[in-house]
């Protein structure tokens, strides 16, 4: 059960930002208080956070009017704001009645909800004092976690995460604080695998997966009610987010719009997506800085039905034989299923069209060698019986694979899993590699990529030994 406690203010409206998807006029209002009395000249408006709902439209039609007819050059606030759109600033003169549940650590409102423009109220009335300092540090009581700390120290916070029994519970880590929500729900029955699990596992091998998804956009995939439940693709993440969350807006084509992805930089960035429901993570091959030349690629060996863990096994240890011909440095995980994925990291020079033909060239070197186990058809119904594709048209800008520890979202919790490449062999279970067993995996061999960022590599050097094989074999 959960109470929630709102209080309405009166905000000075000092600006608004750029609209994100359907909406035509802005995205939000930026909203402040001034510091100090009415009558003292030259006081601050200082910046309170924005608001961006309880907007319908004939409502954004009339206050986009009035922001306009107020436009100036210059931001009205002591300091510039942050914010995730571009900003355009008003004089401030308006003033809006918003609904919160509380204030922030950086005096910041906390889900503020539009009620109304104020057009009675002075906007010199709206006052830091009286306002900001009145108010009770918590406004959101949850009825079952009432008297709960928020907890900031190291051992309370794995005390909770991997033995304790609360439902819900705040934790804080270098200053920025994560709610953690229905913490003993079942995510994977057949283990017996709760959210709480799943979290303390994120936990654990944050310093291994997270050099895999920093400064990258994330396509979300969330199960909110865990394996059994229905789950749904996100990309675009703009709403309920904390402050210190991080997105980055990447025109889509199809969309025709700005999508706001996800970046995970940090431990706080990971358990925040978790507790939303994502199971796996799953970047980009690219950074964000330069979108359009991966440091990566990879080889998805995609099984058919009918098709066995040992056949990919097979063709996994004939495309590792090709890439130390070529002497290149690769990589290998389990998919988490019943795939194989192999990368190979280089340099930031390449697009995706050309390595996707360099892949494709090795891969068809593996299909001359085992033309009855491969296939390159993408269309499942259409793949024959028992073959597994080579999958190198994922190497595409938007198009994710899940991280290295990533836990995918199947019955047995597994992981996707480092492997050395002589673990190739007939009697490899991916199955065995769980949120609980990668752990002591790691415990016992070490971070098997963890000088995958070190081993990046130019391809023309393996480019000219494959001409030379093409041509010896023409």
């Amino acid at each position: 059960m959960k109470i929630k406690v709102t209080q309405t203010l009166d905000a000075v409206i000092g600006g608004w930002t750029a609209p994100r998807g359907a909406r035509e006029h802005f995205g939000s209002l930026l909203l402040g208080l001034y510091d100090g009395p009415p009558q003292r000249a030259g006081k601050a408006l200082l910046f309170i956070g924005h608001v961006g709902t309880g907007f319908d439209q004939p409502l954004q039609d009339a206050i986009a009017k009035q922001l306009t007819g107020l436009q100036i050059a210059k931001c009205p606030f002591d300091k510039t704001p942050d914010t995730n759109e571009k900003a355009f600033w008003t004089r401030p003169e308006l003033v809006a009645r918003v609904r919160y549940s509380g204030w922030t650590d950086e005096n910041r409102l906390r889900h503020p909800v539009f009620i109304a423009m104020r057009e009675d109220a002075k906007p010199q009335d709206s006052q830091w004092q009286g306002e900001v300092s009145a108010q009770p540090a918590a406004t959101v009581v949850h009825a079952r976690e009432a008297s709960a700390p928020v907890l900031s120290q190291k051992v309370a916070i794995e005390a909770e995460l991997f033995k304790g029994k609360r439902e819900n519970v705040i934790i804080e880590l270098d200053g920025k604080r994560v709610r953690l929500s229905h913490l003993n729900k079942i995510y994977f029955p057949e283990p017996g695998y709760a959210k709480r699990d799943l979290l303390a596992y994120y936990y654990r091998v944050a310093e291994h997966i997270l050099p895999f998804l920093e400064n990258r956009p994330l396509v979300l995939r969330r199960y909110p009610d865990g394996v059994q439940g229905q789950a749904f693709f996100q990309k675009d993440l703009s709403e309920g987010l904390p402050d210190w969350f991080k997105t980055i807006p990447i025109h889509s084509e199809s969309k025709r719009k700005m999508v706001h992805y996800a970046i995970a930089n940090d431990l706080p960035s990971l358990l925040f997506l978790t507790n939303l429901g994502c199971i796996d993570h799953n970047p980009w091959s690219s950074r964000i800085d330069d979108l359009d030349h991966p440091d990566y690629f990879f080889f998805d060996l995609d099984p058919s039905e009918g098709a066995t863990f040992k056949t990919v096994l097979e063709i996994g240890r004939s495309l590792c034989q090709k890439m130390e011909k070529l002497d290149l440095n690769f990589f290998l995980k389990t998919s988490g299923a019943t795939g194989l994925h192999i990368y190979i990291p280089v340099d930031r020079v390449y697009t995706y069209q050309q390595l996707r033909a360099f892949g494709d060239v090795i891969a068809h070197l593996v299909a001359r060698e085992l033309p009855k186990q491969v296939t390159f058809e993408r269309t499942v119904a259409k793949r024959p019986r028992g073959g597994v594709l080579i999958d190198v048209d994922q190497n595409s800008q938007g198009r994710p694979l899940a991280a290295a520890y990533s836990v995918r979202a199947f019955p047995k919790a597994t992981v996707s899993a480092p492997l050395e490449p002589r673990e190739l062999r007939a009697t490899l279970r991916a199955e065995k590699f769980d949120l609980e067993s990668i752990v002591a995996r790691i415990a016992a061999k070490g971070d098997l990529w963890k000088d995958f960022w070190k081993r990046r590599q130019r391809i023309e050097p393996a480019v000219e030994k494959l001409s030379s094989q093409f041509g010896e074999k023409t």
